[in-house]
């Protein structure tokens, strides 16, 4: 992306893919009931080309060269009770697919990894998925890159011990785990504080920095706890206290709706000014790191990525630090090399 004459390379960190029909069925009405009503004739077809990769001029890959973005992050997801699900297999065979390439020969999307929650605690079970996971780290590591987690839509709290054998997996390979925090507008999701507020995640963050008895891990908190203010100052918090936290800057473009003592509040303004703002104050811009949550409708990947940089912009953001949210810290984060 050009920003102010200088061409700056992006990653967006934070993309679904899959298919109309893997879409939950009350997510999807969800979805549809927010739609303009002109284009909800449209809205399968488009769905299904917007979320898959290849398709021409609605495709994720042709939405994000339109947009600038460089390189994507293909998400795994087992959200089957709230969104919908994308598998890891899925996400497997789309980065395999020859057409995952730039013109450099770099890939032009890595993935992430996620694991099924449901009857985690039956006997023999989170053995299996953990193993599971874990294969993607052991046989497929220049494809797959972290670990994805979505508590607050698997109904998981973030300090139940029953869960912490994935953050086992992502020490023993080394591959950052990216958590969904702040509340959700999607159906049957658990949205109390306990699944998205990433203050529950402390202790583990802390067992996991890699000296008090396991390997590090780095954590990154997707959506800076999106909407509420208890949520998001957390989020803040524990990366400027902890090295080995991150904040994702996806799905931030609505206002907070909960304030600081839990109660609604009335508000506008969309809401990555005010984490823009306090990332800068606090000192962290080395620990931010860009990503859209896209595609989500045509235009959209590009859309964030303007309003984020224009963001920054307004704030007295430096040259390099806006270089550093747009993809430095990813690669720092991931422990990958840009060929630029």
């Amino acid at each position: 992306i050009n920003v102010d004459g200088t061409e700056l390379e992006v990653v967006d960190v934070h993309l679904h893919t899959g298919k109309t029909g893997d879409l939950n069925p009350d997510g999807k009405a969800f979805i549809i009931s927010v739609l303009p009503d002109f284009t909800v004739l449209y809205y399968p077809a488009v769905t299904s080309a917007s979320t898959n990769p290849w398709s021409p001029h609605l495709g994720i890959k042709s939405q994000t060269e339109w947009a600038g973005v460089d390189h994507g992050v293909l998400l795994a997801a087992y959200t089957h009770h709230t969104t919908g699900f994308m598998t890891n297999k899925g996400v497997d065979e789309i980065l395999r697919d020859p057409r995952n390439r730039n013109d450099d020969g770099s890939p032009w999307a890595w993935g992430m990894a996620s694991i099924n929650f449901d009857d985690f605690t039956d006997p023999g079970v989170a053995e299996a998925r953990l193993n599971a996971l874990a294969s993607y780290f052991e046989q497929r590591r220049e494809r797959f890159i972290g670990i994805k987690l979505a508590h607050a839509h698997q109904a998981v709290t973030f300090d139940d011990p029953d869960y912490l054998g994935v953050y086992d997996i992502a020490a023993t390979h080394q591959v950052p785990v990216l958590l969904h925090t702040g509340s959700t507008p999607f159906p049957n999701a658990a949205n109390l504080p306990e699944f998205y507020d990433p203050d529950g995640l402390e202790t583990t963050i802390i067992a996991y920095d890699g000296e008090h008895g396991h390997p590090r891990v780095e954590f990154v908190l997707s959506h800076v706890g999106r909407a509420d203010m208890r949520a998001v100052e957390s989020a803040l918090r524990l990366a400027q206290t902890y090295d080995n936290v991150w904040l994702e800057l996806s799905a931030l473009g609505g206002p907070v709706e909960i304030g600081l003592d839990g109660q609604p509040v009335e508000a506008t303004e969309a809401q990555y000014f005010y984490v823009l703002e306090q990332i800068l104050a606090r000192g962290i811009v080395d620990k931010a790191i860009y990503a859209s949550d896209g595609p989500q409708s045509s235009g959209k990947v590009k859309i964030y990525l303007e309003e984020i940089v224009g963001a920054m912009k307004g704030l007295d953001y430096s040259l390099d630090e806006i270089a550093q949210v747009l993809a430095g810290n990813f690669y720092r984060c991931y422990g990958l090399s840009s060929r630029r």
